[in-house]
This record gives C-alpha cells, structure tokens and sequence, in this order.
C-alpha cells in the first residue's frame, strides 16, 4: 500500500483486493461529468463508470460539457449523428451497462452565472428522473461537476456522492464570474452530497468543513494496461532506436501544470540524454513546445492513441512529471504515476508535494539543478528487485482496488 513521510491515517487506503465482485446491492448510478464519454485519454471518470459497471450496477453517465444549442451544433456537423440524437432525445448504450445521455442544458454559461446552472440543472434532474424511473434499482447521484450540485434531492436519489478528483476553483481559470460560481459550487456540492471523495489531503481538508464524511482515496494507474511496458522489447521504434537514456514525459501540455522552462533546462544540461515527449499541442503552449521540440536531442511524438502509449512508455528509462509549483499542482495527483510505476520505470517529478512519500518509487525535486541529479539516481535504480518493487506498489493501486473501496464506502451508506 502507499505510505508516506508525514501522518496519513485519516487516509482511506485502497483495498488490495483485485476482483471485480459487487459491493453491495445493484445500484443504478447516475454519473454527473463534464467530460464526454469518448476520450483520447480515459480519466477518473470514465475508468471509474467503466468498473462500476462491470461490477454489476447499471450506469447513466450524463454529460455537462455545454449548453444544448453548442451541442445541436455539433449534432449536425459531427461525423456521430445517430449516436449523439440518441444522448440528447434518451440515452445511448455505449457498453455493457453504459448509458450515456446529453443534460438537458438550454442556457449557455451555466458554469459562469448562477441562473443559468439552476435552470441547467433542473431540467436535467427531471430528464434524468424519466430515465431511471424504471429501473428498481436505489439510484445513487455521483457528481464529478460541482456545477450540476442543484440536481441533489431532485433526482430520485438514495443519496449523492461528490467525488472531487482535481482543484476545480485553480481548474476554472481567471475569469472572476466563473471562478467565484465554481467556488460556491464546489462547497455547495461537498455539504449536499452523503459523502465526498477526494483523490489528495488538501482538497479533503478544504472539504471536511463542509462534510464530515470526506474521505480520501487517492488517484490510481491501469495498471492491466501499462503493465506489459516493462519489456524493452514493447517499445516502438521510434523510441526504442534513440540514444540512451531515454526520459520520457506521457500526458496533456497544459500551462497550467506542466513547466516548459524545466524541460528545457534539462535537455540543454543533458544533451546526451533523449528527452520524448507524448502528447497534443495546445493554443497557449505550441509556441514553447515548438521552442523545445527544435532541439537535437528533444522529440514531441505529438498526440498518441491510448492504445499505443505502453508501447512508447516501454521505451523509456525514467518517466518524467514536469510540473510547475502552483495552487492548482498543489491539490494534483496525476495518473501517469502509477502508470509508470506499473511499466517498472522510475518516476522523477516535480511540484507535486501530494507524491511525498511514494519514495524509492518516485523522486521529487524543485528546481532544475535538482530535477537532472534526481534523474541520474533514477537512472541507477535498474536492478529486478527495484523494478519489482516499484510494479508492486502500481498493482496495489490499480482502478479496479480504487472503484471497489469507493463502492464499500456508498454501500456502508445504503
């Protein structure tokens, strides 16, 4: 199990218990998300909805990402048409088990003014009461968009779970009006719901003022899918034929998170080394991923499928977490950890103070100088007992550990 330097027993441990045996009764879960159920990169959401399912409960995942004239927009443009009239007139079965539906969202800014979330979230707590009525099952309301806190009590609910998997207020960006609605939101979901789940200690401690019952059950890895990177001989060629050592960074270039000066620092102190980097170009971060991506010993693969990543991750020799230091990275922990670890490679990051204590796994550092120092330790950390190790504790955390426990802890709520 994770341990770290500093007190975690307020913490809620995931169960090492691998099966996917149900906890509980069949539960009808609705699933409040802003983000679509197709993604590029599946995140706690999807992952999560997905082991739910397989568990045995039925799932209604519904989608808060914009207002209803963007997505008729999108209706009549998109490539998906029958799948998304389907999401938008009833619900579309996208697995076994899974549902996906569109929220009834007429009015635009609905994460940016008050009225338009109250409205918003009415008229989908009355389309996601049709849906369910029939099933028989105790409906359980799981809110990932704090924004949709209105729907709490008006959808037939046994009880409403909020689980709080990043710092949605620095996530909301510097727009005053939508920052604030966020803020408010955020606490309005946390003292509606039964009970909160947070993926770090310091969004719990925001939220244990509002609820008593905040637990944390912190972020995990798809282990099944990244483990076989920890054969060299995975690796595709454009990774596996550059010069050792390979340090490599898998994820989104968000200005957010990730620090561009810091990769550049270290391909410039390194120039040996090869530096690869996984991912899409972003509007605001083209510009500095070009800049770096020129250097003769930096190559951005650009965007990867899912599918493929373990076979760029079996590449690597160190995987890398550049992040900057700042209230969003505060509250952050990413996903890639675990993935690494799963595949056998050392992890070195940096502002990210909620890894403290994932130690021989994972290195941290905060600044430049230290980074690449940190990096060179990495490097010595080969021997089939330190990559043995570092896949144990990825195994112990997988989605499969993290859906169980939250699930015992809505049950021990039922």
């Amino acid at each position: 199990m994770v341990t770290a330097a500093h007190d975690r027993s307020d913490e809620v441990a995931p169960s090492a218990e691998d099966r996917l045996a149900p906890v509980g009764e069949a539960l009808q879960v609705v699933c409040l998300a802003s983000q679509p159920w197709h993604v590029d990169l599946p995140t706690n959401r999807q992952q999560i909805m997905a082991r739910v399912a397989q568990r045995g409960h039925d799932v209604l995942y519904v989608q808060t990402d914009g207002f209803l004239g963007r997505y008729l927009l999108a209706l009549v443009r998109g490539p998906e048409r029958r799948s998304q009239l389907r999401q938008l007139v009833r619900s579309d079965p996208v697995t076994a088990r899974v549902r996906v539906m569109k929220a009834a969202a007429p009015l635009p800014w609905g994460h940016r003014f008050r009225l338009a979330a109250r409205v918003n979230a009415a008229l989908t707590a009355r389309a996601i009461r049709r849906r369910v009525r029939a099933s028989g099952r105790p409906t359980v309301l799981w809110i990932y968009d704090p924004c949709f806190a209105d729907c709490v009590g008006r959808c037939g609910e046994r009880l409403a779970v909020y689980d709080c998997v990043d710092d949605y207020v620095e996530q909301a960006g510097t727009d005053p009006r939508r920052r604030a609605l966020v803020a408010a939101y955020d606490e309005l979901a946390a003292a509606r719901a039964r009970i909160v789940f947070t993926t770090t200690r310091s969004l719990a401690d925001r939220h244990r003022g509002q609820n008593p019952k905040t637990h944390v059950v912190r972020n995990v890895g798809d282990f099944d899918h990244f483990a076989p990177a920890v054969s060299p001989e995975l690796a595709t060629g454009a990774v596996a034929s550059l010069p050792r050592p390979v340090i490599g960074f898998a994820g989104n270039f968000l200005a957010q998170k990730v620090d561009f000066e810091l990769l550049e620092a270290i391909a410039s102190r390194r120039p040996r080394w090869s530096l690869v980097l996984v991912g899409p170009a972003r509007e605001d971060t083209r510009a500095a991923l070009d800049r770096i991506a020129s250097r003769e010993n930096v190559h951005w693969q650009g965007w990867v499928p899912y599918e493929e990543l373990p076979r760029i991750v079996a590449g690597f020799d160190v995987g890398i977490i550049p992040y900057v230091s700042n209230a969003y990275t505060a509250s952050c922990f990413p996903l890639k950890t675990f993935e690494y670890l799963a595949a056998g490679k050392p992890v070195v990051a940096s502002g990210l103070p909620e890894l403290a204590g994932l130690e021989p796994g994972v290195f941290l550092a905060d600044d430049p100088d230290a980074f690449v120092a940190e990096v060179e330790r990495a490097l010595t950390q080969t021997s089939d007992a330190e990559v043995a190790a570092r896949r144990r504790l990825a195994a112990e955390n997988t989605w499969d550990t993290r859906t169980g426990r939250l699930l015992e802890l809505v049950a021990a709520e039922l």
